[in-house]
């Protein structure tokens, strides 16, 4: 396996540099230390760490909990909280954005590593949980429940209270559900709506233009502000 890259999230030079020096020793690869805020959304767009290590109290008015969530979000990538002394309270906050785990300061490289391996161990370990259970899902048919093999849709088209499904195989089934219902069963890694239209399976996609998107013999338009997305699941699905 190659080595893992982390993003480091720490608002104090000198911790950040003790934390880059002992992930070196450890032969890991190193994102862009990032101090703020602002810096640690550019570390994430341009790199896209494995793991990164976020400092609950970065010193200004958002905090590492507000950038968790925005991890959440759109990255889908997981991470570990640094704190000192926190309150109970932004300890319940930090809790509900499921880091996979909490590093104590002062922590010796030891307890860096233990943390890392573990954390990153579990978060791949629940990527394969999450991937067997999510190829099938029930969906209400009519008057009857089908297990459908998510792996086999195209893509899902939005016709009023109803969808279309389109099936690889050309075969098409129709279900009425909201956008916001379908989005809420399908699987999240191969998913994503790219208009008030289309849900697609990124798995299946041939080509991306500027406006459209290429997917078995259709072509769809979607919306500029989710290409980046799209790209990601992509990448995320070779």
């Amino acid at each position: 396996m190659s080595a893992i890259k982390i993003g480091i999230v720490e608002d104090e030079g000198i911790t950040s540099e003790v934390i880059k020096i002992s992930l070196q020793k450890l032969k890991y690869k190193i994102a862009t230390p990032a101090f703020t805020f602002d810096q640690a959304l550019e570390m994430f767009e341009n790199e896209t760490p494995d793991l990164t290590l976020i400092d609950i109290k970065l010193g200004e008015e958002r905090d590492g909990i507000d950038l968790a969530e925005i991890l959440n979000e759109k990255y889908q990538t997981p991470f570990i909280f640094i704190t000192a002394n926190s309150d109970t309270a932004t300890l319940e906050r930090a809790k509900q954005v499921k880091p996979m785990a909490f590093l104590v300061k002062p922590f010796s490289q030891v307890d860096l590593h233990t943390t890392i391996e573990i954390a990153f161990n579990n978060y791949q370990s629940n990527k394969i949980v999450d991937k067997l259970k999510s190829k099938f899902v029930i969906m209400k048919i009519g008057r009857s429940f089908e297990k459908i093999n998510t792996k086999e849709i195209l893509f899902l088209e939005n016709d009023n209270h109803y969808f279309n499904i389109h099936f690889i195989k050309g075969e098409n089934k129709s279900i009425r559900a909201s956008a916001a219902e379908m989005i809420e069963i399908l699987p999240r890694e191969n998913f994503i709506q790219i208009s008030r239209t289309y849900i697609i399976n990124t798995i299946h996609i041939d080509k991306i233009d500027t406006d459209v998107i290429h997917i078995g013999k259709e072509k769809l338009e979607y919306k500029a502000s989710v290409k980046e997305s799209i790209l990601k699941l992509m990448k995320n699905n070779i």
